[in-house]
């Protein structure tokens, strides 16, 4: 998780190089979900599988937090289970983010995508439609795939939640090693004060911490 935010608050920084998007109306007009699919049957072993995130940033009350400068951040836990006759059990867990945020001055939304290892903005777009199209497009899960011959299928969860600009300092300032208390668990109270205002105004104007879910059936490699 540490080089996950470290990664994150790299990307805050950099400069885009994006591409062109196509079918956002088609994109915004489904219900909002997550899929995971599966590579083809000869690459189970060898290739992760891939990602989409549909119609999120467009739900809800998000399009205005965000606008509103509280930046969505969508949090992935992805986990590969073996399934057993009795038992199934984790082999490999998978976390990375994406956070979309506003630029009110150049009248952008910044798509930045966080993995342990590195951070990338992946675009800046005219409308949060055109964001969330780029959010759907498939990606390829950061986890290793399972051993052949081993019967397994991948768990994930997304969580969605507004974020504020605030959040992102402390990233900022956790690099600096002026939170390490708070990354041990000893939050200075009057952070924790502060956080616990801005959840109160987020749920006030409609935000909510949202899970969506989804799982591919058992394979064999």
């Amino acid at each position: 998780m540490r080089r996950l935010l470290a990664a994150l608050a790299v990307a805050l920084g950099t400069t885009l190089s994006g591409a062109p998007l196509l079918g956002a109306r088609t994109v915004a007009a489904q219900r909002p979900h997550v899929e995971i699919t599966l590579p083809p049957a000869g690459a189970l072993a060898t290739a992760p599988p891939a990602v989409r995130t549909i119609a999120v940033l467009v739900a809800g009350r998000t399009p205005e937090l965000v606008r509103n400068g509280f930046p969505a951040r969508l949090h992935y836990r992805l986990e590969r289970w073996a399934a057993g006759t009795f038992v199934n059990d984790v082999k490999a867990t998978s976390e990375w983010e994406v956070i979309v945020e506003y630029d009110a001055l150049a009248k952008t939304y910044r798509v930045v995508r966080a993995t342990p290892q590195s951070a990338v903005v992946i675009g800046e777009y005219g409308t949060i439609t055109d964001a969330d199209a780029k959010v759907a497009e498939p990606f390829d899960a950061p986890i290793a795939p399972p051993r052949r011959g081993e019967k397994s299928y991948y768990a994930l969860t997304l969580t969605v939640e507004a974020m504020s600009l605030s959040d992102l300092d402390e990233v900022r300032r956790w690099l600096r090693g002026e939170l390490r208390p708070a990354v041990r668990g000893h939050r200075n109270p009057g952070t924790a004060a502060a956080a616990g205002v801005r959840t109160l105004f987020v749920r006030i104007l409609g935000g909510e911490r949202v899970e969506y879910k989804a799982t591919t059936g058992v394979f064999r490699p």
